[in-house]
């Protein structure tokens, strides 16, 4: 025993004392299920598995939202045609995501989700600046490749990996046309820079 009274062996026992007094199958909780070599894990015709699903939830939701907020917070109440054109095409992009990812979830007999735009009001008056709307789709942008590129990550499905990819260059493009309109403007402000020492080595 440890000097503390702590006995592992002690704990372990009454851990496996408790499962068993809830009837509870310990040989089904120490040994998990693996997979089959004959199993299509990498395929593209198997149903989701969990991580998967929620990866493609987390995607309908999120372009639910950002779909919400570009029709009502940004489309709305935009009057500069440039930038209003940008955020048009951002709604697009949120769209053709949504159905994508929610026609696949239908396939594999699973809920699909709705966005629903009843929280946008006819209000016309923005409340934030131009600059700050679009550098806030611009953040977006970046926020949306990383989450894309975990789900990338932990997908075995070679379909719904192509998938991925797919979007993750279309919000690539779609980010950079926005960076673009920031530099033209004079809106966009320089990241910290390391120090330049080829300077030095030429004076």
């Amino acid at each position: 025993m440890c000097s503390f009274g702590f006995s592992p062996k002690l704990q372990a026992q009454r851990s496996i004392d408790t499962i068993k007094r809830f009837n509870i199958n310990l040989t089904f909780i120490l040994t998990p299920p693996f997979v089959n070599k004959t199993s299509n894990l990498l395929g593209d015709k198997r149903p989701l598995n969990t991580l998967e699903i929620g990866e493609v939830y987390g995607c309908i939701e999120r372009n639910a939202i950002g779909l919400i907020l570009l029709m009502g917070l940004l489309i709305q109440v935009t009057k500069d045609k440039e930038i209003k054109d940008y955020f048009l095409k951002g709604k697009k992009l949120a769209e053709k995501k949504i159905h994508t990812f929610n026609k696949l979830i239908r396939e594999n007999d699973n809920f699909i989700g709705f966005p629903l735009n009843l929280e946008v009001t006819n209000s016309t008056t923005s409340p934030f600046s131009k600059k700050l709307m679009l550098f806030f789709i611009c953040s977006s942008n970046q926020i949306a490749i990383s989450t894309l590129g975990y789900a990338l990550s932990i997908t075995m499905r070679k379909d719904l990996a192509a998938q991925w990819s797919l979007i993750m260059a279309e919000i690539m493009g779609f980010g950079g046309d926005g960076i673009k309109i920031l530099v033209e403007r004079g809106w966009m402000e320089k990241p910290p820079q390391p120090i330049d020492r080829n300077e030095f080595y030429k004076s």
